[in-house]
This record gives C-alpha cells, structure tokens and sequence, in this order.
C-alpha cells in the first residue's frame, strides 16, 4: 500500500487516485499543512476523504484524548478501522494505550522506531502497523536496509506480526529500494507521491500503442 504523508489540498486531491491507500498525519504535519488545528479536527476532516484508512497520531504523554476518540467513533457512520493511531513509540509509556485503541477497533501504529528492541515490543503487544524512518535512520548513524532487514527477519518468525510501514522517504529510489527489502507498505511526501505514479515508457510504448489503436 501507498500512502501519502500530508494532509494539505493536493494531498487530498491526490489520494482520490485509488493506487494510493490514504494520508497519514502527525501534529508536525498538522502544523506545517493545516495550521491551528488538533487531532479531533484532523479525524473529523479525513472522516470525509477517501482511503481505506488514514493515520493520525496521539500523545503518550496524555489520555485525554481518549474519551474524544471514543465519542467521535461512538457517532460516526464509518468502520473504526478506517483510522489508525500512530503513537511515537515508547513502549513503556505506550503499554497502556494501546489496550484501550484495541477495544475502539481502531488499528494501532508504532511510529518512529529505530531499534530492534522497539520492534519486538510492539510485535509482542500486536500492534497493525511499525512505522520505521528511513532517512532520519541514516542520518541517526543507523544502516537502515540491515535494520529493517532485521526486523523483518524477526517478524518472518512470528504470526500476527504487524505491517511494517516505511516513512521519511525523500526519494523515489530510496522507495523502490525499500520495496525490494520487503517493506509492507510506504508513506511518500506529497511531491514524491505525485511523481511515483506517472507513467514511464523510455521506448515510446505508450504513444505507439495508442496510435496503432481501432475500436
């Protein structure tokens, strides 16, 4: 699956194509595409955006976000599914969240995880989805194709083992790359995502064929 990492109006626009899966956000996303605005106000607005899911993020720190979720879930006419929460990915702190998410039925995503150890924490609490972060990894000092590559070797002796999402992609050759290691799925800057999907035909295939066409 594709998805697209913002929520600005050529985002929007953009997902409408059905090769791409939803928009994924985050409160610096949020800050940075839609100015002023929360959490509630984001699920309220993708609430009416196609996709066959779209991510935002809570806080680990507070759950007082919660009881919110719940009653704009509890209201809508939608699956619970289609959304997915992502928490910054500290298991201790996220131990106890992520119970109350499953009993919503709303998907869960481990984001921003650069261990192994942080892998296998959220493995072992089922969560849907691991968002790990490609270029943030290799400016961490991190090799991320060994990385990922260990964590998908790991998940491989595991059932249930959650969908790993790549994200902080910053090209369309690191996202191709990523797909050739195993990667489950990939969130690409708006930009990118646009350019991913044109067409490429280097022997003129394309207008050939459709000069050669008869009904």
């Amino acid at each position: 699956m594709i998805y697209i990492d913002g929520i600005c109006e050529k985002a929007v626009e953009l997902v409408k194509e059905p090769v791409f899966a939803g928009l994924t956000t985050n409160p610096t996303i949020l800050k940075r595409d839609r100015p002023g605005w929360g959490m509630m106000d984001a699920m309220k607005f993708l609430s009416k955006i196609p996709g066959e899911r779209h991510f935002v993020q809570g806080s680990i720190l507070s759950k007082d976000w919660l009881p919110k979720v719940k009653e704009f879930l509890k209201k809508g006419d939608f699956d619970p599914e289609f959304f997915t929460i992502k928490l910054a990915w500290d298991p201790q702190k996220a131990s106890s969240i992520v119970p109350e998410l499953n009993d919503m039925g709303v998907g869960v995503c481990a984001t921003a995880v650069y261990t192994v150890q942080q892998y296998y924490a959220a493995l072992s609490m089922e969560v849907e989805y691991v968002a790990v972060y490609y270029d943030r990894m290799k400016k961490a000092g991190i090799d991320p194709e060994e990385r990922i590559n260990e964590m998908l070797e790991i998940g491989g002796w595991h059932t249930n083992t959650p969908r790993l999402i790549a994200a902080s992609v910053k090209d369309i050759e690191s996202a191709n790359s990523l797909l050739t290691l195993g990667i489950d799925d990939l969130t690409l800057p708006v930009d990118i995502a646009g350019e991913y999907i044109k067409g490429s035909f280097p022997a003129d295939d394309l207008k050939r064929f459709e000069e050669d066409f008869k009904l």
